[in-house]
């Protein structure tokens, strides 16, 4: 274990070494994010099989390192010769890292939560329509819940793309209305041994990010927060009886939080013919911002300052890892969802 040690400490500073290369401003903005995930995949990979394992690790990174370094420095040369940088960036295309992950939590017998993402291949598409992001939390028994939460996403993907217009507010929007539909048409056709239709339903929080603008469409109490190292904002609109009391006054967070009716939710998609969505749009992204969706089994079970505090600190696929373990340490009393997205 000491060799191991001390190979992985003389390999974090060859790493550091290399890092060097790079521009500054884009050591400052990255380089500690960089170091720590080559400092984890380090420490896995002597775990799993010691120093042999380090050489394929090695190629990777130094494959990596030439390509990507080079490619830093003609950006900076490039931007030397622009006379209007925020133009450059405006228009250069934003690189989202993306983790996503499900978990059932410690108090229920399945997972009803459903989530997906979609970055089209096709360039002209994602110029077009941007990159969907939706969480859905299904609620119904016999495991109709899952399946409210299925056809949400399933839905919300198929009919978005379809539409070829470039009015995204509309569009997404729409997805849902007909996802509503969908699950509210597969509600009736199930009867239950009373002779009425079954209790079928699902939150839902969609993002499309296209350029530097969010558009987040949602039914219920499933979330969606943009994060950063100054600030972390509710984007989604909490569609819960405790939130509804809280924007009027009636409750405090503290009280919100220990509520009996804290599950209670006032929308659902699936649960009526016609359901009313909340629309937000913000045009104000920023490369590092980080974008978090996520049903209430996490949100409801962690502080916001806690989940600021993992998603400004690790990469996206460690940080989802860390939220859902974060939630189940506090209880884990509902399925656990999340999406962590970091525009770059």
């Amino acid at each position: 274990m000491a060799s191991f040690h001390w190979i992985q400490s003389w390999s974090e500073r060859l790493y550091q070494w290399l890092l060097l290369a790079y521009p500054s401003e884009f050591r400052r903005e990255f380089g500690q994010e960089m170091a720590q995930t080559f400092r984890d995949y380090c420490r896995e990979e002597l775990r799993a099989g010691g120093i042999p394992r380090l050489l394929p690790l090695w190629g990777t990174v130094f494959y990596d390192f030439m390509k990507s370094v080079s490619i830093e420095h003609l950006l900076n040369v490039k931007n030397m010769f622009l006379h209007d940088k925020e133009y450059s960036m405006l228009n250069a295309p934003l690189q989202l890292q993306v983790a996503q992950l499900t978990d059932i939590g410690r108090k229920r017998p399945s997972n009803e939560d459903n989530l997906i993402a979609v970055l089209p291949e096709d360039l002209s598409i994602l110029n077009q329509k941007g990159a969907l992001f939706v969480v859905a939390d299904g609620m119904g028994g016999h495991s109709y819940g899952e399946v409210a939460s299925q056809i949400a996403i399933d839905q919300i993907r198929e009919v978005y793309y379809q539409d070829t217009s470039s009015d995204i507010p509309t569009a997404l929007t729409n997805a849902i209305k007909q996802a509503n539909a969908a699950i509210y048409q597969e509600a009736q056709s199930k009867p239950s041994p009373a002779n009425k239709s079954v209790s079928m339903g699902t939150t839902c929080v969609a993002v499309v990010i296209k350029d530097r603008t969010l558009y987040i469409a949602n039914v219920g109490d499933s979330l969606a927060y943009l994060i950063n190292d100054q600030e972390i904002r509710q984007l989604a609109e909490n569609h819960s009886f405790v939130a509804e009391q809280m924007r009027k006054g009636l409750m405090s967070k503290e009280d919100a939080r220990t509520s009996e009716q804290r599950n209670v939710i006032t929308r659902a998609l699936g649960t009526k013919a016609e359901e009313e969505i909340s629309l937000t749009i913000t045009t104000d992204a920023q490369p590092g911002d980080i974008l978090v969706l996520c049903t209430d089994g996490l949100h409801g079970q962690i502080s916001e300052d806690e989940m600021r505090e993992i998603v400004t600190r690790y990469p996206p696929e460690e940080s989802a890892k860390l939220l859902i373990e974060r939630a189940n340490e506090n209880g884990g009393l509902d399925n656990i969802t999340a999406i962590v997205i970091k525009i770059s």
